[in-house]
């Protein structure tokens, strides 16, 4: 990346509307990549998602690497500078370098809350652009999208803005609302365009994009505390709202953990009604934390009874097809103790024969059978009665014969 580049970080809590500011940059000429390299729209974001698949999957890997996920924040003191993570450095240089020949580029992705200091080491004057939204409005949205608990959306909210506000440099960041956008948003996305460096030719056709009806749910601070919502998650929603405002105003950017409104304090006697939920709060996250607890032991059971039950099926066949083994093996030996039987058997009858062929080849050369053969086939012939028993030498001979054939075909 050379010194007349820009980068620009496209980020927020998920379902804070970081897609439609993308669409609408993207509308102004902010380069993300080629088309094939970008995530198709689904069926719950038509517009599309406007993300760089290379982006996300390395966010993914570094995440993972750190022992966390997009839902599983890893821990908030990890070091980014680790030498273990130099092989996805490697891969980020890369995917940088296919972005050389564009003059103001950027990618997007909620999880870049979780890595922006990763990406920060990778750029000088990396510009980062961060989306805020009512936190009740990200919850209600990830639990139609997604079938998470409030309560995991609003914690989820919290740390991906407040991991954001401590990696952001305020002079190379900006805030922008939600709701501005439904507001006015020719004159915030101009603010926009300007500072990341595009030209506001096509500012106004972009802002066309914005569909007011699309907005199907909207919040207020005052329900967030009807909701009962946690007094820190508030304070920090304001502060943010501060300086989103602050910048829309031309003023210099306020340090979102101490800013202050200087409007009218909206909501008087806010934070003293809001510490008398405190204790309930703390009870509530109690519950929630033994909910879970009970929830994860309950899955753990269930995963190890399958398993139980699949090691039992594979037991049971394995023992199946020992016993089968077995009982073939058992035929094989009784057939091969018959076979040799049975060879044993031939090998008698085979000398016997041979013994016999030979005893008939010693009586056809005696004078006994020269002589008496003619008369004994003769006397047969004259006593049919006695023929059996006077059948002579002859009856010899095909016993012979026979077993001459058999000889020759065996």
């Amino acid at each position: 990346m050379t010194d007349t580049q820009t980068a620009v970080c496209i980020t927020g809590a998920h379902r804070s509307g970081t897609s439609m500011l993308t669409r609408l940059l993207h509308a102004c000429g902010l380069y993300l990549g080629p088309k094939d390299a970008l995530m198709p729209p689904q069926a719950d974001n038509p517009d599309g998602f406007w993300e760089h698949l290379g982006f996300v999957s390395l966010n993914d890997e570094l995440l993972n690497e750190l022992g966390g996920a997009w839902d599983l924040p890893p821990k908030a003191n990890e070091a980014f500078t680790d030498p273990r993570l130099e092989p996805l450095r490697m891969k980020a240089r890369l995917l940088i370098e296919g972005f050389d020949s564009a003059n103001v580029w950027g990618w997007k992705d909620p999880r870049n809350s979780l890595t922006l200091p990763f990406w920060r080491d990778l750029f000088l004057g990396l510009k980062t652009l961060i989306i805020v939204r009512n936190p009740l409005e990200v919850a209600h949205s990830m639990r139609e999208r997604n079938g998470t608990s409030y309560s995991f959306g609003l914690r989820l909210w919290e740390i991906y803005n407040r991991r954001l506000i401590e990696a952001a440099n305020g002079r190379e960041s900006l805030v922008t609302h939600y709701d501005l956008f439904f507001e006015d948003a020719e004159s915030e996305l101009r603010r926009i365009v300007e500072f990341i460096g595009l030209p506001d030719a096509h500012v106004a056709s972009a802002a066309a994009l914005v569909k007011k009806r699309k907005r199907h749910t909207h919040f207020t601070l005052e329900h967030l505390i009807d909701a009962r919502v946690a007094p820190e998650v508030i304070e920090l929603y304001r502060a943010l709202i501060t300086q989103a405002s602050a910048g829309r105003k031309n003023k210099a950017a306020a340090d979102p953990l101490t800013a202050k409104s200087d409007e009218p304090d909206l909501l008087p006697g806010a934070v003293t009604r809001l510490n008398a939920f405190v204790p309930e709060k703390l009870a509530q996250i109690e519950r929630l934390y033994n909910e879970l607890l009970t929830q994860t032991e309950v899955r753990h059971k269930r995963q190890v009874e399958e398993l139980n039950a699949h090691l039992e099926h594979t037991n049971e066949l394995l023992r199946e097809k020992s016993i089968s083994l077995a009982e073939s093996e058992a035929r094989e030996d009784e057939l091969r103790k018959r076979l040799r039987l049975h060879l044993r058997g031939a090998e008698k009858l085979c000398r016997f024969l041979d013994e016999t062929e030979d005893a008939a080849a010693r009586l056809r050369s005696s004078a006994r059978w020269q002589f008496a053969n003619p008369v004994a086939a003769l006397k047969a012939k004259l006593s049919p009665r006695k023929s059996r028993a006077l059948l002579g030498y002859g009856h010899l001979e095909k016993i012979v014969a026979a077993y001459r054939k058999w000889r020759t075909t065996h």
